[in-house]
C-alpha cells in the first residue's frame, strides 16, 4: 500500500490477478508514493483487465520457466504521470497494463533468463534487454498479434 494517506486504492492489498501475482505488486511504485501520484493506485477497468491478462497468460508462464520460483516485478502498470516521472516512453505498454519489468537478481541471471524466454515457445509481444540486462521488459497484448519482438535497449 502506498504511504500516502491520500491515495485510496480501489483494491484490497490481498487482491490477486493470478495465483502468484498480486494487484499490489503490479501497481506499487516508490516514485508514485514519494511524488504523491495518487492515480497510480486506481487504474481504469481496462488497465486492470490487461494486467490480469498479463499475469495469467505471461507472467505465470515465466514463473513456470523459472522452476516455479518467484519472479520479482520491478515495474508493472504506470499511470501517465508516473511514466513521465520515470522517463518512460510515451507509447510504453506499461501505460496500458500490458508490460512488466522483471529482475532475477543479477545481470547474469537476467541475461540467462532473457535467453531462456527468447528461446521458449511463450507468446509475448516484446522482450527487451534493458541497459545490458539491468532488467528484462516483457509484454503481451490481449488483442491483435503478439510480435515476439526481441531487442536490446541501450538508451
Amino acid at each position: 500500500m502506498p504511504n500516502n494517506p491520500a491515495a485510496k486504492p480501489a483494491h484490497d492489498s490481498d487482491d490477486r490477478f493470478s495465483p502468484h501475482f498480486s494487484v499490489h505488486e503490479m501497481l506499487r511504485s516508490q516514485t508514485a508514493t514519494r511524488k504523491k501520484i495518487d492515480e497510480q493506485f486506481s487504474p481504469s477497468k481496462e488497465v486492470m483487465e490487461n494486467l490480469k491478462f498479463l499475469c495469467t497468460n505471461l507472467l505465470e508462464k515465466v514463473r513456470e520457466l523459472n522452476d516455479d520460483r518467484p519472479v520479482f516485478i520491478s515495474s508493472g502498470y504506470r499511470c501517465p504521470a508516473l511514466n513521465e516521472a520515470v522517463g518512460g516512453k510515451p507509447n510504453s505498454q506499461h501505460l496500458t497494463g500490458q508490460a512488466a519489468d522483471i529482475d532475477f537478481g543479477t545481470v547474469a541471471a537476467n541475461k540467462a533468463f532473457f535467453d531462456k524466454i527468447k528461446n521458449s515457445n511463450l507468446e509475448f509481444d516484446q522482450l527487451l534487454n534493458e541497459f545490458n540486462y539491468d532488467w528484462v521488459h516483457i509484454s503481451i497484448k490481449k488483442e491483435g498479434v503478439n510480435r515476439r519482438d526481441v531487442r536490446d535497449i541501450t538508451q
